[in-house]
């Protein structure tokens, strides 16, 4: 006598291969938007790291402006941003940051620094250059950013102070979480000023800074946030 054959009905199957689809979504949703750490920052193909730009909504110029005019800072600081993304070969974040590539964004920056009240930033105060910024007022700060691309981690250079006096400029290197817009860790970097044109002078120390993080800052981190 043959054995009566049973065929498993096709909407068993269906639901079957659904609950498979949406749950490999469900993992890859959660890779994705899951917030970062900071050891993320130092896998080399893995956590994807976005420029977002030069923040000056806080900056101090302490001394004379020369042959700049004060209404010629927001244009100028906007000059500085582009300077740095069309010479990527000289201000290489990649190199820096062990990345295969470092895609950018200035769309928040440009926006809040355009915002900026050009007769706020100059003071002839020498305690004016420092101790304004800090990790909690960078993470207040953050959360100002409207950012479209939440995957990954942001890295933004929040400047504090262009100091004519010493020809040096300071900086705090911020890297956030873009998914949340929490602060992973941020630290307090100078580089000296030099060249010709307002523009130039200035972001000759944000090239500096990149050079330091290339050069030593990055294996302490790695050290510091991996061990």
């Amino acid at each position: 006598m043959n054995k009566e054959i049973k065929i498993r009905p096709m909407n068993k199957l269906v639901n079957f291969r659904k609950i498979v689809f949406f749950s490999l979504a469900a993992v890859f949703t959660y890779s994705t938007a899951f917030p970062q750490k900071a050891e993320d920052l130092f896998s080399r193909t893995g956590t994807k790291v976005v420029w977002l730009g030069l923040d000056f909504t806080q900056v101090k110029l302490i001394g004379p402006l020369g042959t700049v005019e004060k209404e010629e800072l927001i244009p100028l600081f906007d000059d500085m941003n582009r300077l740095v993304i069309a010479e990527r070969t000289k201000y290489n974040f990649e190199a820096a940051l062990r990345k295969d590539e470092v895609p950018f964004d200035l769309t928040a920056v440009t926006k809040l620094n355009e915002a900026i009240d050009p007769s706020t930033i100059i003071s002839y105060n020498s305690s004016d250059g420092t101790g304004r910024l800090s990790e909690e007022a960078i993470s207040v700060l953050i959360k100002q950013y409207k950012i479209e691309n939440t995957e990954g981690i942001g890295l933004v250079f929040f400047v504090e102070t262009l100091d004519k006096v010493r020809e040096k400029g300071i900086m705090w290197v911020a890297f956030f979480n873009l998914a949340d817009r929490n602060l992973l860790f941020a630290e307090k970097m100078s580089g000296v000023a030099g060249g010709i044109s307002f523009r130039n002078h200035w972001a000759r120390s944000v090239y500096e800074v990149i050079i330091q993080i290339k050069d030593n800052r990055y294996a302490e981190w790695k050290f510091r946030y991996t061990n």
